[in-house]
Protein backbone atom coordinates (compact mmCIF):
# COMPACT_ATOMS: atom_id res chain seq x y z
CA UNK A 1 0.00 0.00 0.00
CA UNK A 2 1.65 3.40 -0.88
CA UNK A 3 1.90 6.09 1.39
CA UNK A 4 0.72 9.55 0.57
CA UNK A 5 3.28 11.95 -1.11
CA UNK A 6 3.55 13.69 2.65
CA UNK A 7 4.64 11.32 4.77
CA UNK A 8 6.91 9.70 2.00
CA UNK A 9 8.52 12.79 1.92
CA UNK A 10 9.14 12.92 5.17
CA UNK A 11 10.25 9.14 5.47
CA UNK A 12 12.76 9.96 2.80
CA UNK A 13 16.66 11.19 4.24
CA UNK A 14 17.25 15.01 3.86
CA UNK A 15 20.17 14.35 1.32
CA UNK A 16 17.23 12.91 -0.62
CA UNK A 17 15.08 15.85 -0.23
CA UNK A 18 17.91 18.30 -0.81
CA UNK A 19 18.50 16.95 -3.70
CA UNK A 20 14.66 16.46 -4.86
CA UNK A 21 14.02 20.45 -4.51
CA UNK A 22 17.19 21.48 -6.62
CA UNK A 23 15.71 19.44 -9.52
CA UNK A 24 12.56 21.05 -8.94
CA UNK A 25 13.89 24.63 -8.81
CA UNK A 26 16.18 24.04 -12.16
CA UNK A 27 12.80 22.31 -13.69
CA UNK A 28 10.88 25.62 -12.97
CA UNK A 29 13.93 27.88 -13.67
CA UNK A 30 13.58 26.75 -17.71
CA UNK A 31 10.93 27.85 -20.43
CA UNK A 32 8.88 26.40 -21.90
CA UNK A 33 10.44 25.74 -25.25
CA UNK A 34 13.59 24.17 -23.43
CA UNK A 35 11.17 22.09 -22.14
CA UNK A 36 9.16 20.92 -25.45
CA UNK A 37 12.97 20.30 -27.50
CA UNK A 38 12.58 23.87 -29.58
CA UNK A 39 15.60 26.12 -27.94
CA UNK A 40 18.91 25.90 -28.95
CA UNK A 41 19.80 23.56 -25.47
CA UNK A 42 17.70 21.41 -26.49
CA UNK A 43 20.04 20.34 -29.72
CA UNK A 44 22.28 17.48 -29.34
CA UNK A 45 25.99 18.65 -29.41
CA UNK A 46 26.63 16.67 -32.62
CA UNK A 47 24.98 19.70 -34.90
CA UNK A 48 26.64 22.50 -33.72
CA UNK A 49 30.17 20.92 -34.49
CA UNK A 50 29.30 20.87 -38.26
CA UNK A 51 29.21 24.43 -37.94
CA UNK A 52 32.65 25.95 -37.18
CA UNK A 53 34.28 24.01 -40.27
CA UNK A 54 31.48 25.71 -42.62
CA UNK A 55 31.90 28.88 -41.23
CA UNK A 56 35.52 28.95 -41.69
CA UNK A 57 34.66 27.61 -45.24
CA UNK A 58 32.71 30.48 -45.95
CA UNK A 59 35.14 33.16 -44.62
CA UNK A 60 37.96 31.41 -46.82
CA UNK A 61 35.40 31.16 -50.38
CA UNK A 62 34.92 35.31 -49.48
CA UNK A 63 38.49 36.29 -48.83
CA UNK A 64 39.27 34.25 -51.85
CA UNK A 65 36.57 35.64 -54.14
CA UNK A 66 37.34 39.49 -52.99
CA UNK A 67 39.31 41.68 -55.57
CA UNK A 68 43.09 42.49 -54.19
CA UNK A 69 43.44 45.75 -53.30
CA UNK A 70 46.97 47.06 -54.41
CA UNK A 71 48.00 49.89 -52.06
CA UNK A 72 50.71 52.01 -53.98
CA UNK A 73 53.24 53.50 -52.35
CA UNK A 74 53.27 57.17 -52.08
CA UNK A 75 56.29 59.17 -53.29
CA UNK A 76 58.41 60.28 -50.38
CA UNK A 77 57.36 64.35 -49.43
CA UNK A 78 59.34 66.57 -51.35
CA UNK A 79 61.75 68.66 -49.42
CA UNK A 80 60.41 72.06 -49.09
CA UNK A 81 62.47 74.37 -51.06
CA UNK A 82 63.49 78.15 -49.31
CA UNK A 83 62.00 80.42 -51.15
CA UNK A 84 63.05 83.98 -50.73
CA UNK A 85 61.73 86.92 -51.98
CA UNK A 86 62.62 88.28 -54.82
CA UNK A 87 64.06 91.86 -54.81
CA UNK A 88 62.54 94.25 -56.93
CA UNK A 89 63.99 96.78 -59.00
CA UNK A 90 61.84 99.46 -57.33
CA UNK A 91 63.35 98.16 -54.19
CA UNK A 92 67.10 98.12 -55.56
CA UNK A 93 66.45 101.32 -56.95
CA UNK A 94 65.55 102.69 -53.40
CA UNK A 95 68.06 101.57 -51.49
CA UNK A 96 70.63 103.08 -53.85
CA UNK A 97 68.93 106.40 -53.93
CA UNK A 98 68.26 106.62 -49.99
CA UNK A 99 69.67 103.79 -47.86
CA UNK A 100 68.38 103.35 -44.34
CA UNK A 101 71.79 102.67 -42.41
CA UNK A 102 74.62 103.57 -44.69
CA UNK A 103 78.28 102.61 -43.50
CA UNK A 104 77.76 100.54 -40.33
CA UNK A 105 79.85 98.56 -40.89
CA UNK A 106 82.31 101.18 -41.94
CA UNK A 107 81.56 103.02 -38.44
CA UNK A 108 82.82 99.95 -36.26
CA UNK A 109 86.23 99.76 -38.35
CA UNK A 110 87.22 103.73 -38.15
CA UNK A 111 86.25 103.60 -34.94
CA UNK A 112 88.52 100.68 -34.44
CA UNK A 113 91.34 102.25 -36.22
CA UNK A 114 91.03 105.49 -34.33
CA UNK A 115 91.06 103.66 -30.99
CA UNK A 116 94.29 101.88 -31.77
CA UNK A 117 95.66 105.41 -33.39
CA UNK A 118 94.91 107.11 -30.19
CA UNK A 119 96.96 104.76 -28.13
CA UNK A 120 99.64 105.23 -30.49
CA UNK A 121 99.21 108.70 -29.52
CA UNK A 122 99.11 107.90 -25.53
CA UNK A 123 102.79 105.99 -26.11
CA UNK A 124 104.39 108.53 -27.96
CA UNK A 125 103.33 110.74 -25.37
CA UNK A 126 104.68 108.79 -22.41
CA UNK A 127 108.34 108.39 -24.86
CA UNK A 128 108.34 112.26 -24.41
CA UNK A 129 107.40 112.56 -28.24
CA UNK A 130 104.98 114.70 -28.36
CA UNK A 131 104.76 118.36 -26.93
CA UNK A 132 102.86 117.91 -24.03
CA UNK A 133 104.55 115.30 -23.03
CA UNK A 134 103.75 112.29 -20.16
CA UNK A 135 100.47 114.33 -19.57
CA UNK A 136 98.58 113.84 -22.50
CA UNK A 137 99.30 110.32 -22.44
CA UNK A 138 96.15 109.36 -20.07
CA UNK A 139 93.98 111.49 -22.20
CA UNK A 140 94.93 109.64 -25.74
CA UNK A 141 94.80 106.28 -23.70
CA UNK A 142 91.38 106.99 -22.56
CA UNK A 143 90.01 107.85 -26.07
CA UNK A 144 91.27 104.91 -27.69
CA UNK A 145 89.62 102.38 -24.69
CA UNK A 146 86.48 104.27 -25.36
CA UNK A 147 86.88 104.01 -29.47
CA UNK A 148 87.52 100.64 -29.11
CA UNK A 149 84.78 100.09 -26.73
CA UNK A 150 82.46 102.22 -29.76
CA UNK A 151 83.46 99.61 -32.38
CA UNK A 152 83.34 96.16 -30.46
CA UNK A 153 80.21 96.67 -28.52
CA UNK A 154 77.07 96.09 -29.93
CA UNK A 155 74.99 99.30 -29.97
CA UNK A 156 72.19 100.99 -32.33
CA UNK A 157 72.83 102.89 -35.27
CA UNK A 158 71.94 106.39 -33.47
CA UNK A 159 73.76 105.50 -30.41
CA UNK A 160 76.90 104.35 -32.51
CA UNK A 161 77.11 107.72 -34.18
CA UNK A 162 75.97 110.26 -31.30
CA UNK A 163 79.29 108.20 -29.64
CA UNK A 164 81.31 109.28 -32.63
CA UNK A 165 80.29 112.77 -32.76
CA UNK A 166 80.92 113.05 -29.03
CA UNK A 167 84.53 111.04 -29.16
CA UNK A 168 85.65 113.27 -31.64
CA UNK A 169 84.53 116.46 -30.25
CA UNK A 170 86.42 115.78 -26.87
CA UNK A 171 89.37 114.92 -29.32
CA UNK A 172 89.26 117.97 -31.12
CA UNK A 173 88.85 120.12 -28.14
CA UNK A 174 92.21 118.28 -26.48
CA UNK A 175 94.06 118.85 -29.38
CA UNK A 176 93.07 122.40 -30.19
CA UNK A 177 94.33 123.08 -26.72
CA UNK A 178 97.66 121.54 -26.85
CA UNK A 179 98.19 122.49 -30.31
CA UNK A 180 100.03 126.50 -29.22
CA UNK A 181 98.10 127.70 -32.83
CA UNK A 182 95.37 130.12 -31.99
CA UNK A 183 92.35 128.35 -30.75
CA UNK A 184 89.83 130.18 -33.44
CA UNK A 185 91.33 129.63 -36.18
CA UNK A 186 91.91 126.16 -35.39
CA UNK A 187 88.65 125.73 -34.34
CA UNK A 188 87.03 127.06 -37.77
CA UNK A 189 89.47 124.73 -39.35
CA UNK A 190 88.12 121.64 -37.26
CA UNK A 191 84.45 122.26 -38.08
CA UNK A 192 85.27 123.11 -41.19
CA UNK A 193 87.03 119.76 -42.06
CA UNK A 194 84.05 117.77 -40.26
CA UNK A 195 80.95 119.46 -41.69
CA UNK A 196 81.88 119.80 -45.21
CA UNK A 197 82.85 116.45 -45.61
CA UNK A 198 79.94 115.01 -44.24
CA UNK A 199 77.47 116.81 -46.15
CA UNK A 200 79.55 115.59 -49.20
CA UNK A 201 79.03 112.51 -48.36
CA UNK A 202 75.11 112.56 -47.55
CA UNK A 203 74.64 114.51 -51.00
CA UNK A 204 76.34 111.56 -52.54
CA UNK A 205 74.30 108.55 -50.74
CA UNK A 206 70.63 110.79 -50.80
CA UNK A 207 71.42 112.05 -54.58
CA UNK A 208 67.79 112.24 -55.38
CA UNK A 209 67.00 114.39 -51.54
CA UNK A 210 66.88 118.20 -52.39
CA UNK A 211 67.65 118.55 -48.60
CA UNK A 212 70.99 117.26 -48.96
CA UNK A 213 71.45 120.02 -51.48
CA UNK A 214 70.51 122.44 -48.79
CA UNK A 215 72.87 120.57 -46.27
CA UNK A 216 75.85 121.02 -48.42
CA UNK A 217 74.65 124.81 -48.88
CA UNK A 218 74.81 124.95 -44.73
CA UNK A 219 78.71 123.07 -44.65
CA UNK A 220 79.47 126.18 -47.64
CA UNK A 221 78.85 128.45 -44.74
CA UNK A 222 80.12 126.79 -42.03
CA UNK A 223 83.74 126.49 -44.09
CA UNK A 224 83.40 130.07 -45.42
CA UNK A 225 85.88 131.49 -42.28
CA UNK A 226 88.77 128.45 -43.37
CA UNK A 227 88.29 129.26 -46.73
CA UNK A 228 88.28 132.81 -46.29
CA UNK A 229 91.58 132.31 -44.29
CA UNK A 230 93.12 130.51 -46.80
CA UNK A 231 92.37 133.07 -49.73
CA UNK A 232 93.96 135.75 -47.40
CA UNK A 233 96.90 133.86 -47.20
CA UNK A 234 97.49 133.64 -51.13
CA UNK A 235 96.16 137.23 -51.71
CA UNK A 236 97.63 139.04 -49.37
CA UNK A 237 101.48 137.27 -47.70
CA UNK A 238 104.46 136.85 -49.24
CA UNK A 239 105.43 133.73 -50.71
CA UNK A 240 105.99 131.17 -48.40
CA UNK A 241 105.56 127.75 -47.57
CA UNK A 242 102.19 127.97 -45.97
CA UNK A 243 100.65 128.87 -49.24
CA UNK A 244 100.81 125.73 -50.50
CA UNK A 245 98.53 124.64 -47.91
CA UNK A 246 95.88 127.41 -48.39
CA UNK A 247 96.16 126.54 -51.94
CA UNK A 248 95.15 122.98 -51.89
CA UNK A 249 92.26 124.32 -49.53
CA UNK A 250 90.83 126.57 -52.00
CA UNK A 251 90.92 123.38 -54.40
CA UNK A 252 89.24 120.92 -52.29
CA UNK A 253 86.57 123.64 -51.47
CA UNK A 254 85.83 124.51 -54.66
CA UNK A 255 85.90 120.92 -56.19
CA UNK A 256 82.95 120.29 -53.71
CA UNK A 257 80.57 122.63 -55.70
CA UNK A 258 79.94 119.34 -57.30
CA UNK A 259 77.60 118.50 -55.09
CA UNK A 260 74.92 120.79 -56.78
CA UNK A 261 74.81 118.77 -59.84
CA UNK A 262 72.07 117.23 -60.88
CA UNK A 263 70.07 113.99 -59.43
CA UNK A 264 71.44 111.66 -61.75
CA UNK A 265 74.94 111.79 -60.64
CA UNK A 266 76.51 111.16 -56.67
CA UNK A 267 78.76 114.76 -57.57
CA UNK A 268 81.77 112.47 -56.44
CA UNK A 269 80.95 113.10 -53.04
CA UNK A 270 82.73 110.11 -51.27
CA UNK A 271 86.38 111.13 -52.60
CA UNK A 272 85.67 114.47 -52.92
CA UNK A 273 85.03 114.12 -48.72
CA UNK A 274 88.28 112.39 -48.45
CA UNK A 275 90.14 115.52 -50.36
CA UNK A 276 88.81 117.75 -48.11
CA UNK A 277 90.41 116.05 -44.62
CA UNK A 278 93.28 115.81 -46.45
CA UNK A 279 93.88 118.97 -47.91
CA UNK A 280 93.19 120.38 -44.29
CA UNK A 281 95.69 118.33 -42.75
CA UNK A 282 97.71 119.00 -45.23
CA UNK A 283 97.35 122.93 -44.59
CA UNK A 284 97.90 121.67 -40.65
CA UNK A 285 101.03 119.87 -40.85
CA UNK A 286 102.66 122.60 -43.71
CA UNK A 287 101.67 125.54 -41.77
CA UNK A 288 103.49 123.72 -38.58
CA UNK A 289 106.58 123.26 -40.45
CA UNK A 290 106.42 126.25 -41.75
CA UNK A 291 106.98 127.49 -38.00
CA UNK A 292 109.41 125.27 -36.94
CA UNK A 293 113.05 127.15 -36.72
CA UNK A 294 115.45 123.90 -36.17
CA UNK A 295 114.26 120.99 -37.83
CA UNK A 296 114.59 117.68 -35.41
CA UNK A 297 113.64 113.82 -35.33
CA UNK A 298 111.33 114.91 -32.29
CA UNK A 299 109.86 118.10 -33.76
CA UNK A 300 108.89 116.23 -37.33
CA UNK A 301 107.47 113.38 -35.21
CA UNK A 302 105.16 115.70 -32.97
CA UNK A 303 104.17 117.64 -36.24
CA UNK A 304 102.71 114.35 -38.07
CA UNK A 305 101.28 112.56 -34.83
CA UNK A 306 98.99 116.01 -34.73
CA UNK A 307 98.42 115.79 -38.20
CA UNK A 308 97.23 112.01 -37.84
CA UNK A 309 95.49 112.74 -34.89
CA UNK A 310 93.52 115.29 -37.08
CA UNK A 311 93.00 113.44 -39.92
CA UNK A 312 91.56 111.08 -37.90
CA UNK A 313 89.26 112.86 -35.47
CA UNK A 314 88.17 114.73 -38.36
CA UNK A 315 87.55 111.79 -40.82
CA UNK A 316 85.56 109.97 -37.54
CA UNK A 317 83.33 112.99 -36.53
CA UNK A 318 82.53 113.85 -39.93
CA UNK A 319 81.01 110.22 -40.41
CA UNK A 320 79.26 110.20 -37.32
CA UNK A 321 77.72 113.53 -38.33
CA UNK A 322 76.62 112.05 -41.93
CA UNK A 323 75.35 108.70 -39.56
CA UNK A 324 73.12 111.18 -37.74
CA UNK A 325 72.18 112.88 -40.66
CA UNK A 326 71.13 109.46 -42.05
CA UNK A 327 69.28 108.31 -39.42
CA UNK A 328 67.14 111.43 -39.31
CA UNK A 329 66.39 111.99 -42.61
CA UNK A 330 66.46 108.70 -44.53
CA UNK A 331 62.83 108.15 -43.77
CA UNK A 332 61.98 111.83 -45.72
CA UNK A 333 64.54 111.40 -48.48
CA UNK A 334 62.60 108.17 -49.57
CA UNK A 335 59.43 110.59 -50.26
CA UNK A 336 60.40 110.25 -53.67
CA UNK A 337 58.48 108.94 -56.73
CA UNK A 338 60.67 106.37 -59.12
CA UNK A 339 58.16 106.41 -61.84
CA UNK A 340 58.48 110.05 -62.65
CA UNK A 341 59.58 111.21 -65.66
CA UNK A 342 62.90 113.82 -65.98
CA UNK A 343 61.22 116.92 -66.76
CA UNK A 344 62.86 118.91 -69.55
CA UNK A 345 64.28 122.43 -68.09
CA UNK A 346 64.65 124.46 -72.14
CA UNK A 347 61.25 123.13 -72.28
CA UNK A 348 59.70 121.10 -75.44
CA UNK A 349 60.78 121.90 -78.87
CA UNK A 350 58.64 123.97 -80.80
CA UNK A 351 60.63 124.34 -84.08
CA UNK A 352 58.69 123.15 -87.25
CA UNK A 353 61.00 119.94 -88.29
CA UNK A 354 63.22 120.40 -91.33
CA UNK A 355 63.09 119.17 -94.60
CA UNK A 356 65.45 116.39 -93.95
CA UNK A 357 62.71 115.20 -90.99
CA UNK A 358 60.03 115.48 -93.09
CA UNK A 359 61.59 112.69 -94.73
CA UNK A 360 62.15 110.34 -92.53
Amino acid sequence: MEKPYGEANRDRPPSSRRATAEREKAASAQPEGALSGDGPTARPAEEAAPAAPNAAASVERQFVSSPVITIEEAPPPSVRENVTKPLLASEALMEDLAPMRPAQDAARIWCAAVGVGFLLLGGLSLAGLRPDGVVAGPPAFVLGIVALFTALTSVSYRQRAVAMVVLGAIATVIGLQSSGTAFGWGAARAVAAIALPAALVFRSRYRAYSGARWLLVAAFLVALPSFGQAVAQLALLDPHLAQLGAAMVILAVLSSLTGFMGAETTGAGTFLAVAVVLSFTVDLIIGRVAQLSVFSPRELVSVLSAGMAFAATSALTSLGLFQILAWRLAADARRIDLHSRPTDKDGPDRRPPSGGEWLT
